[in-house]
């Protein structure tokens, strides 16, 4: 189905004619279905007027609205394609990935320093900010990519409507975000081939007030092909629900492996992200009685997560292996400082499918001086087709 032009649709809702001009719509003849790879890149990802963010912002915050929004915003089904020229076309052995949830990546100095000492040949990212004024409102990712001297995609997750979280409203009274783009991506020193996005939900949760952080938009995945030893090998960096429960969790993960399968079913393939994958029903406030009972009967349950995810059966059932490229019995959550100390999960994952992989690690996030620069530690994996 095509979408209607904004003009039309805003007329069907209670946001403003005025407005119709700066939502603009989707290009002619791009399908916004969430069940379709989404493959239309951009040089900048299209920039949405603060009036209209202001308007959104406001609400209402019925689903009706949401989806209209979702449907409309350009800016939720492109890719921004930048970066520098790719050290290599392609690679003729086994590629070095990296897996991160770089928590807006703010402390992109310091976490590309940490890259560029690890020297991946692919990196997944999940929250990454663009005009972010919790992020000083720089294009974090072009700044990682240009000190790597990667190339990159990039589509965004949510268009935030505010400053951020609570805490990030509070550390931030005043500022106003230039962008408001935060999202997912993927980097390579190896040219990128056919990159694509899968929209993952279109609920709507985080839409007004009640979570405390007003967004517009969805959990995606953002990925590309790379060719190595001939073969061409799919990439998907993927950031699922967090406020969400374990059957979700599943529906997103399984969803994603369709869109996959359409964008091309034949290649082997490597997902990796952050699966949030706490356990328990998120949509609930549990913490308190999963600490008290559940966590108190089997002190590794956040660690040893198969038995009490579903999307791992999924997984296993089209034939993906999680063995060899994660580091077993260590979380992957890293304290804040200044937190209440809470158990450490582990909810940061890589699949791989029709590939052989060895040599996982997990990297701390910490700068060269110990000091924290994410809520998440990044894992390396080393992966290869079989010869």
């Amino acid at each position: 189905m095509k979408p209607r032009n904004a003009e039309q649709t805003l007329a069907d809702g209670s946001a403003d004619a005025k407005f119709a001009s700066a939502l603009g719509g989707c290009a002619e003849g791009v399908e916004t279905s969430i069940d379709l790879p989404i493959e239309t890149r951009v040089g900048r990802i299209t920039e949405i007027e603060l009036s209209l963010r202001e308007t959104m912002r406001a609400g209402p915050f019925d689903l009706q609205t949401h989806q209209r929004y979702f449907r409309q915003l350009p800016a939720l089904w492109e890719i921004e394609l930048g970066g520098a020229e790719p050290h290599r076309d392609s690679a003729d052995g086994p590629v070095r990935v990296a897996v991160w949830n770089v928590e807006r990546l703010r402390h992109v100095g310091a976490i590309g320093s940490v890259l560029a000492h690890h020297q991946p040949d692919v990196i997944l990212l999940s929250e990454v900010d663009n005009g972010m004024a919790r992020s000083g409102n720089r294009h974090c990712l072009a700044e990682l990519a240009g000190r790597l001297g990667h190339s990159f995609a990039y589509g965004v997750e949510f268009i935030e409507l505010d400053l951020g979280d609570q805490n990030e409203i509070l550390t931030s009274p005043g500022e106003q975000n230039l962008l408001g783009f935060h999202g997912n991506a993927l980097t390579s020193a190896l040219r990128l081939h056919r990159p694509f996005m899968v929209r993952l939900e279109a609920g709507g949760g985080w839409f007004g007030p009640a979570r405390g952080q007003q967004r517009i938009g969805g959990r995606m995945a953002i990925g590309a092909q790379i060719e190595i030893a001939g073969i061409w090998v799919t990439f998907v960096s993927v950031h699922l629900e967090s406020n969400s429960s374990p059957i979700q969790r599943k529906a997103q993960v399984s969803h994603l492996l369709d869109v996959a399968e359409r964008y091309d079913g034949a290649a082997p393939l490597l997902i990796g992200g952050d699966f949030n994958t706490s356990t328990v029903d998120r949509t609930q406030d549990r913490d308190v009685e999963f600490r008290r009972t559940e966590f108190t009967a089997d002190p590794k349950r956040l660690l040893d997560v198969e038995a009490h995810e579903p999307l791992f059966r999924e997984l296993a059932d089209r034939g993906f292996d999680w063995s060899a490229t994660n580091v077993p019995g260590r979380p992957t959550e890293r304290a804040q400082p200044g937190q209440p100390m809470r158990p450490l999960g582990k909810i940061d994952w890589i699949f791989t499918r029709g590939l052989r992989a060895v040599a996982p690690e997990i990297v701390p996030a910490l700068d060269p001086n110990g000091a924290y620069i994410s809520d998440h530690d990044c894992l390396l994996v080393t992966v290869e087709p079989p010869g």
